[in-house]
């Protein structure tokens, strides 16, 4: 990578924190299209792995809800994590471009929902059953593309999760989904030692912004907080629509 390169990818880490402080997620996923252009997939994957664990350890620390998190959602995290290390075995270094194009789809559909208030509501009954078909396909999604965040995200707003929680129950279950992927990104040879350079550096802008989107957080209504979730699917989709398009 040239320097002009890294810079930009720093400067889109910086960015992409900025919104997961804000919503909790889109670091791997912003920064994922809007490098389209100037990387390969399977590098992108490897240079997100460490400021992504990074990033989703620190939001899952924060909240106070840890262990009530993780005793509610073991049933989506098991499954998910076996699935998303059994997808990375199975493509391996050919990571499918398609997979952009699918997530795309999901992201604008979900988000042009969410901004018309066409919202799931997931009956308690139905947690149960529905968590483990939830993480295996939300694992398999991020074995594919680097995050698991559809249809997670979908189906934690469904659950009528508070802001600050939801907030942190995607960070715990991200920072274990990031864990994962970094140990099959490890275990295949997708993370070398260039890449573990740069990934690392990139954890400082990671943090930083998403330290000022979590600042900026504390300022929005739940209105506002939605508002803001849901652009930035519709807005991150629409986008990787066109840099895989165009």
């Amino acid at each position: 990578m040239s320097t002009e390169a890294i810079a930009f990818v720093l400067g889109v880490f910086f960015i992409a924190g900025i919104v997961k402080g804000l919503v909790g997620i889109g670091l791997p996923t912003i920064t994922l299209a809007l490098t389209s252009f100037l990387l390969p997939l399977s590098d992108m994957i490897a240079l997100i792995a460490l400021p992504t664990v990074a990033a989703n350890l620190w939001q899952a620390a924060v909240g106070g809800h840890f262990k009530k998190i993780v005793r509610r959602q073991w049933p989506l995290i098991v499954p998910m994590t076996l699935t998303l290390f059994l997808t990375m075995w199975l493509i391996g270094r050919k990571t499918p471009q398609w997979a952009f194009l699918v997530l795309a789809t999901i992201l604008v559909v979900y988000g042009g929902l969410g901004l018309l208030r066409i919202r799931l509501h997931i009956h308690a009954d139905l947690e149960k059953p529905l968590a483990p078909v939830i993480g295996v396909i939300s694992g398999v999604v991020a074995g594919l593309i680097g995050v698991p965040v559809v249809p997670l995200m979908p189906y934690m707003q469904g659950l009528d999760v508070k802001p600050v929680e939801l907030v942190q129950s995607l960070g715990v279950i991200v920072s274990i989904a990031s864990l994962v992927l970094t140990a099959s990104l490890l275990r295949f040879g997708l993370l070398d030692q260039h890449h573990v350079i740069v990934s690392a550096i990139a954890i400082v802008p990671a943090v930083g912004g998403q330290t000022v989107g979590a600042l900026i957080r504390q300022r929005l209504s739940i209105e506002q907080f939605r508002l803001v979730v849901f652009w930035a699917l519709l807005l991150t989709g629409l986008y990787t629509f066109a840099s895989r398009l165009l």
